[in-house]
């Protein structure tokens, strides 16, 4: 955090702030709870953030208060009551706040190192980038709090599942709903799981600056115990890019 004649700033991006932000509404960037800024009246029409209803100034990206993408507050289906924008339906959509969310997750945890991740941080930020094969890790804490993640995780939905069965077990046409929604959310949970695992080990080893990745992956799947050992056991222990080493 940068403070000129009382101002804050942004130290990633050096966006002015807002007061109590705590969020960078241009870079999304967390700002420690105690920036504040000295703001300013302006006498145009205030918008509202759709996540949290903290006002929202023109130009930001971002919502100063909850870190929230402002993107949605400009679509069709808003409108202004008061002073203030009110947002519409098409707006609360939850397939957005999802996407929001996802986004921001993604900032928000982009720089962190392993120690300020920790198991919760690694294991969500390796799940929000489950389909990120095109990435690049240095944190191979990531990949092995994701390990420990996906056994607590299947744990945690064996044992609903047995609590389902022993619930519906009586009654007959609950017995075969619970037992088709807990085995499509066991598959798309087991779907979820690989390919985030997969993903995860493919950004270490574009960090090790490993050749032919698509063939040890695929090497990986065809024969785990044998080429297993290396992609996923030795090249996640190895801190420093393979070309850069001694």
């Amino acid at each position: 955090m940068v403070e000129i004649m009382g101002e804050k700033f942004c130290e990633n991006c050096g966006n002015q702030l807002n007061e109590g932000a705590k969020f960078c509404s241009s870079c999304g960037s967390v700002v420690s709870t105690n920036t504040s800024e000295t703001t300013t009246n302006r006498g145009e029409e205030k918008k509202v953030c759709t996540n949290c209803g903290s006002q929202l100034y023109d130009g930001e990206k971002f919502c100063s208060n909850c870190g929230s993408s402002v993107d949605l507050s400009n679509k069709p289906g808003s409108r202004t009551i008061g002073g203030q924008r009110k947002v519409g339906s098409n707006n609360s959509n939850p397939f957005n706040q999802i996407q929001d969310y996802y986004e921001q997750t993604k900032k928000q945890y982009g720089n962190l190192t392993d120690q300020e991740l920790g198991f919760v941080g690694s294991v969500k930020y390796a799940l929000v980038h489950w389909i990120d094969f095109k990435g690049v890790e240095s944190r191979k804490s990531v990949y092995w709090w994701l390990c420990l993640g996906i056994i607590v995780i299947s744990i945690c939905i064996g044992i609903l599942e047995e609590i389902l069965v022993v619930l519906f077990s009586n009654i007959p046409v609950l017995d075969v709903i619970g037992t088709f929604i807990v085995l499509v959310a066991m598959i798309a949970w087991g779907f979820i799981a690989l390919i985030a695992y997969l993903s995860a080990i493919v950004r270490r080893m574009r960090y090790l600056n490993v050749q032919n990745i698509t063939m040890w992956i695929i090497l990986t799947l065809v024969i785990p115990i044998i080429v297993g050992l290396y992609t996923e056991l030795y090249l996640m222990l190895i801190d420093k890019p393979i070309n850069n080493q001694n």
